[in-house]
């Protein structure tokens, strides 16, 4: 009776592990300064370290925490021009009364010149250079609306189909074709990647010309009748109030009529006195079209279908204000990028100091309104050589809606009520840290307001996904499953504002930063769990909790994953590990011993049948099963296995096994010649509920009574008494 060799165990450990986690401690800071700790502040230090001073950082970091798809290059104006040092460029943008100018309106008189007032452009004063300062220095307009005329127009950024579905959703432009078969979504793409434009910014700048209805006669191909008919009835209105203003001599039918079949979708050169000089000059320049073109449209540069006034609008607003270096609207409004060919200072598309903030926040209201905010998004940020120390103040001190910033429009306030209490400063988050282990739920509940009202409040994990969490500014959260795995993270919170597109002081603010907290996953303590499968031993470290397969075999004679902590698994079972914990592989040694017995019990005989396990193995084995033996008689199975008597034995090599014996029921005379045959097994329940019966290994011995006793009797070397022969020697007479 030895133990078999050459088991193998073929395996592929699958490992699950249960992710239990949550909070165990938090410890707040907040309001000035630099709040930020984990991986914010680490985002906080590589805008440091790419030119972002500490102040534009700490804005920056906060924007992207609300929008983590953003991301911000610092334009470091000086070093593209060594004399562009804040002084200078102050200098030169106020150097001539009408470079800059502002409304002579009552309500802007904080911004005036403190002596000039001298009317400029019918109705424009002069600002003072506090004004100008105001509106230069990039700091006073870090938040989430203003920052939209930094927004970098040559990073042509893989927009999807969807981004730009979503800014012409409800427009005639949706889904709609165009003259060359393409939908507006797919050509904007197309022009985007071939002319280097962000195709969001072209969606969104399409849409702000033409508006969503279909009416304007600059794209209609018919604007020539329009034309035509003002200028032949002398209409002084249109239906809507607005002046028209037709000359009355000097044009013709047929000159009018010619500007028929031409398109200016982005409305370019449709500058005038009245709409009729409006309309008649877009379609001029329609009628000139890009001249770089003409080979490639057939000979003509003109724009007589709408798909080339589209290219060439694009292609109008690259070459005159994005290959110049002024690919952000800022940029086109104070041209102080010294790489310019051109030269600085006299390429700014409008005087008006507004313009820039303004045209950023029509920019901002598209995205927002078209629920795009998350989407990537790259910023251009002038840094100034020498600027103050502080942001430069807002002359009106914030009590001019249209000129203050647009965060100044709104107040909010954040306060976290549990685990611990930690109020915010005035209109800034809740900063702190988190530790959470497995084991319990994340749990943080607090409240948040906002001028607006809130819509909802939302939660994000490293900023990968928001989840609605509350239906009001109260936060009750409450999470189990989903979350990040162990390791340092960041928990967001944010809320949406009750943006309201159509009321002109609630939609400059979609969302606000709420909460921000490092937080650290803390796993289980660690558990070792060591695999032995005869010779073969692995060792691997695994958290308390953790799920693992164990290594499947197929051997017949493998009983289980014996444990040192007293549990058996089968074959590919599943384990929770609790503590450090050894499995040793258990093959068996379970034999069935050949032949049969005779013996006699009261006054008839019956036949013994044995079968021997090795004691080690039976004593792991014992407290999960039992050893039953099936009996058959002449070929048919008895209905129930007969139960087994256990005793031990010591072997030749002295080792100790168990030996296990059934007999069958007593025997008649007539039932000597029946046939019996007898097979052991160990019927295991292991412990995890599954069962499996392992069998006595050797052929089973088929026997009558009158075979073994006349086996006994042609034995040789057996010793039988008088009485014992005389009796076997009945048994088979």
């Amino acid at each position: 009776m030895k133990r078999k060799t050459g088991r193998t165990v073929s395996a592929i450990l699958a490992v699950l592990t249960v992710i239990s986690l949550p909070l165990l401690l938090m410890v707040s800071t907040g309001g000035s300064g630099v709040p930020f700790t984990g991986k914010a502040a680490d985002y906080y230090e590589e805008l440091v370290d790419r030119g972002f001073p500490e102040d534009y950082a700490v804005s920056l970091t906060k924007l992207y925490l609300l929008h983590p798809n953003w991301s911000f290059v610092p334009l470091k104006i000086t070093e593209t021009n060594s004399d562009y040092t804040w002084d200078h460029v102050i200098r030169k943008e106020t150097e001539s009364p009408t470079i800059n100018l502002v409304s002579s309106a009552e309500a802007y008189r904080d911004y005036w010149h403190a002596t000039n007032r001298v009317t400029y452009d019918s109705g424009y004063y002069q600002p003072s250079a506090a004004t100008v300062k105001y509106f230069l220095d990039p700091r006073n307009f870090l938040n989430e609306a203003d920052i939209f005329q930094f927004y970098d127009l040559s990073n042509p950024v893989t927009a999807s189909e969807d981004a730009i579905d979503a800014v012409l959703a409800g427009s005639f432009m949706e889904n709609a074709e165009l003259q060359n078969g393409k939908t507006y979504t797919e050509y904007l793409i197309e022009i985007g990647e071939e002319i280097g434009i962000d195709p969001v910014y072209l969606a969104v700048k399409l849409r702000q010309e033409q508006g969503s209805s279909n009416t304007s006669p600059v794209i209609s191909g018919r604007c020539g009748d329009t034309l035509w008919k003002f200028y032949n009835t002398q209409q002084q209105y249109t239906s809507n109030g607005k002046p028209i203003k037709p000359p009355a001599l000097g044009e013709t039918q047929s000159d009018l009529l010619a500007l028929n079949g031409l398109y200016n979708p982005f409305n370019i050169n449709a500058t005038g006195d009245g709409v009729y000089s409006i309309y008649k000059n877009a379609m001029k320049y329609a009628q000139k079209g890009t001249a770089s073109m003409s080979v490639a449209w057939g000979g003509s540069p003109t724009w007589d279908t709408d798909w080339k006034g589209v290219y060439g609008g694009a292609l109008f607003i690259k070459e005159k204000y994005v290959d110049r270096y002024q690919s952000t609207i800022y940029l086109q409004k104070f041209d102080v990028d010294g790489r310019s060919e051109s030269g600085n200072f006299n390429n700014q598309y409008m005087q008006n100091i507004f313009g820039a903030v303004s045209e950023g926040r029509h920019f901002y209201r598209a995205f927002a309104t078209n629920n795009i905010l998350d989407a990537n998004c790259q910023f251009l940020i002038p840094v100034y050589e020498s600027m103050p120390i502080e942001a430069c103040a807002d002359p009106a001190n914030g009590d001019c809606p249209n000129f203050a910033p647009a965060s100044a429009r709104y107040e909010i306030s954040a306060l976290v009520t549990y685990p611990d209490r930690i109020k915010a400063h005035k209109n800034d988050a809740v900063y702190g840290e988190l530790t959470v282990i497995a084991g319990n739920a994340l749990e943080l509940s607090g409240e948040f307001t906002h001028s607006y009202g809130i819509r909802r409040l939302e939660y994000s994990f490293d900023g990968i996904h928001w989840t609605t969490c509350s239906e009001s500014g109260n936060l009750e959260l409450h999470i189990t499953e989903n979350l990040p795995p162990y390791g340092e993270h960041l928990l967001l919170i944010r809320g949406e504002a009750a943006y309201n597109a159509e009321d002109e002081g609630k939609k400059l603010n979609r969302y606000f930063l709420c909460a921000v907290f490092s937080l650290t996953m803390q796993p289980p303590p660690s558990v070792t769990l060591t695999l032995k499968a005869g010779n073969a031993v692995t060792e691997k470290k695994y958290y308390e909790g953790d799920s693992i397969v164990l290594p499947i075999s197929n051997d017949e004679a493998f009983a289980g994953w014996v444990g040192s902590d007293g549990t058996l698994y089968p074959s590919g079972g599943t384990v929770v590990l609790q503590s450090d914990v050894t499995y040793t592989a258990l093959f068996s040694e379970f034999e069935l011993l050949q032949g049969a017995a005779v013996s006699v019990l009261g006054s008839s005989p019956h036949l013994r049948f044995e079968a021997v396990m090795a004691d080690d193995d039976f004593f792991q084995l014992s407290p999960h099963g039992e050893v039953i033996a099936f009996v058959k008689r002449n070929s048919e199975q008895t209905s129930e296995a007969l139960e087994t008597i256990q005793t031990s034995v010591v072997g030749a090599s002295g080792k100790h096994w168990k030996k296990f014996s059934v007999t069958t029921p007593d025997l008649t005379s007539t039932e000597y010649n029946d046939l019996f045959e007898v097979r052991f097994a160990f019927a295991i329940t292991y412990t995890d509920g599954s069962t499996k019966t392992v069998f006595a290994t050797g052929t089973p011995s088929p026997r009558t009574l009158r075979q073994v006793a006349q086996s006994a009797l042609d034995d040789p070397n057996a010793a039988y008494s008088p009485q014992i022969l005389a009796y076997l020697q009945s048994l088979i007479s």
